[in-house]
């Protein structure tokens, strides 16, 4: 009589899986330790029918007791059974050896080989990414990169399967897939945050975007895209992630003042450059000073915002003939914009204009003759008006 277990599977049967399986695990139970990405943990099992050519050949593996003689024998098996399931056993104990043995070129085979086998499997792309990367070879590397991208991604959109036992796995894959793509759009956020080039900056913002268009670091990749673009001198792209970054940020001040300055040069949506240059204000008034920037900076920020969203209130009003409101926020402006001579001279020259408007002479005499003493683009124009001011109504200085 064949003695069973309790689910019939003959007890010669059992005993073999079992003990070809264990052993697999104390074979290169040592390589662990090489491995910082995946600790190297064992996968893939070496399960097959004792009694057919596969499983006897692996019975046979089991019994050598020199490694280079084993190792040598598990790659026969992956020759001579190269559709059996154990294979993806075999492959993983032939690229743990080469590692620790640090022969990248073998390694990288076989971790290529049993990729091919499982494309799902994260875990040996992320130790052929690392083979790479100790092999020296930076191209390879960054393929293997990208394709982790590529089944993280793929893996965080796949259904749970109906299997438990697949489930388990699939439930490791996630937890796996989403620790490296937190990892790695952290990574390239931080890279453009440091980096001192716009372009660069663009270009892997672009990159984080294209792998995940809801980043956590979506708020932050904003501002760092709105900076770059105003200083590659790209208004359009500037503009548009200004309103997006006050979709999630209404406060944020970069983007109020680069949408106002865009809107205001256009000539367009004169009610928005209002709303946003009065937002400024407020903003300056009420916001703290966030870490990382010192007093100085800090104070110095909030008066030439301050003073330029009064200065564009001031224009936006001269255009809607609303001549007492812009004096009004022109003369705001003008004390905060003092470290530029151009910006005071273009307050004074408005200044000038809306006092006219508004028949106060004198005071629009006073702001040309101050506005006239500055060389420029307003200098000529503030000259000639004082002179059509003196003729017309008689003023004297």
């Amino acid at each position: 009589m064949v003695k069973t277990f309790m689910d019939g599977t003959p007890l010669r049967q059992r005993c073999r899986v079992v003990r070809v399986w264990i052993w697999s695990i104390v074979l290169f139970a040592g390589v662990g330790a090489v491995f910082l990405d995946n600790a190297w943990a064992q996968r893939y099992a070496a399960i097959a029918d004792p009694d057919s050519p596969e499983g006897q050949f692996l019975e046979l593996i089991e019994l050598q007791s020199a490694a280079p003689k084993r190792l040598a024998l598990i790659e026969q098996f992956t020759q001579r059974y190269p559709k059996h399931k154990a294979v993806s056993w075999a492959f993983e104990q032939l690229q743990g050896a080469a590692f620790k043995a640090g022969d990248w070129d073998r390694a990288l085979q076989f971790g290529e080989k049993l990729s091919q086998l499982n494309p799902n499997d994260i875990e040996t792309a992320q130790t052929n990414r690392k083979v790479a990367e100790a092999k020296g070879d930076p191209v390879t590397a960054k393929l293997w990169s990208d394709y982790i991208t590529l089944v993280a991604q793929r893996i965080l959109v796949s259904p749970p399967p109906k299997d438990p036992e697949l489930l388990e796995q699939w439930k490791t894959q996630m937890v796996i897939a989403g620790q490296y793509s937190a990892h790695d759009e952290y990574g390239l956020y931080k890279k453009a945050l440091e980096s001192a080039d716009p372009r660069q900056q663009i270009k892997l913002l672009d990159e984080l975007l294209r792998r995940n268009p809801d980043t956590t670091y979506l708020p932050q990749t904003l501002v760092i895209y709105l900076n770059a673009y105003r200083a590659v001198g790209d208004q359009r792209n500037a503009v548009n992630t200004g309103e997006r970054l006050l979709k999630l940020d209404p406060n944020n001040e970069d983007a109020l003042l680069v949408c106002a300055q865009a809107y205001l040069q256009r000539g367009s949506a004169s009610e928005k450059v209002l709303a946003y240059s009065a937002r400024i204000v407020e903003l300056m008034q009420t916001k703290r000073k966030p870490e990382g920037v010192s007093q100085h900076e800090w104070d110095r920020k909030k008066m030439v915002y301050s003073g330029t969203a009064y200065w564009m209130s001031g224009n936006t009003y001269i255009a809607q003939n609303r001549f007492g409101q812009a004096d009004g926020a022109l003369r705001a402006a003008l004390p905060l914009l003092r470290q530029s001579e151009q910006s005071v001279a273009s307050v004074l020259f408005y200044l000038g204009w809306a006092n006219y408007k508004l028949e106060n002479y004198a005071e629009a005499v006073r702001f040309y003759k101050q506005c006239a003493a500055f060389s420029g683009q307003f200098q000529d124009q503030a000259i000639k008006n004082l002179g059509v001011i003196r003729s017309e109504h008689g003023i004297q200085d």
